[in-house]
């Protein structure tokens, strides 16, 4: 699993103008540093699991969203201890019929992944954890290495 921010305006990494123009009009609303939190996960078959998307919000906003995303809110919009234990209970343990089977998860060195309750959280639930050493997550971790880029260009050009 691997949280990845996204802003509400993507502004496209194409942009169309003459050959030796001194400048590049890019069109956006305003928005482009107003980001929300995706939390992506799979597993070692290649089953994705449903995504969690943070807001920066009080309340949970009345949009429709699909049914296989999860939506959460809190005031930075990031993920934190909080959300972590909401992860576990609402995607990791339900990612199988088999009551807890033992696993091997794989994370990043985020703090939040770190905090004694959600490493106890993930011992209740038999998985261990693979932590990946900081500086190394854009060599090691399965979904920034594969998955999270293309995610996002999706996102951009299929919305």
């Amino acid at each position: 699993m691997d949280e990845t921010p996204l802003s509400f305006d993507m502004p496209s990494p194409v942009t169309i103008e003459k050959r030796g123009s001194k400048t590049v009009g890019i069109k956006t609303t305003g928005h482009e540093r107003t980001n929300f939190t995706v939390i992506l996960g799979c597993l070692a078959d290649g089953t994705k699991l449903p995504a969690m998307c943070i807001f920066k919000l009080k309340t949970i906003p009345r949009d429709v969203f699909p049914l296989n995303v999860i939506i959460r809110v809190n005031e930075k919009g990031w993920c934190n201890e909080h959300e972590m234990h909401y992860w576990i209970n609402n995607v990791w343990t339900r990612r199988s019929e088999v009551a807890k089977p033992e696993s091997l998860l794989v994370l990043d060195s985020f703090r939040g992944h770190l905090m004694d309750s959600v490493k106890f959280h993930f011992k209740e639930n038999n998985t261990h954890l693979a932590v990946i050493p900081g500086g190394l997550t854009s060599k090691l971790q399965p979904l920034d290495v594969a998955i999270n880029k293309s995610f996002k260009y999706k996102v951009l050009y299929n919305h």
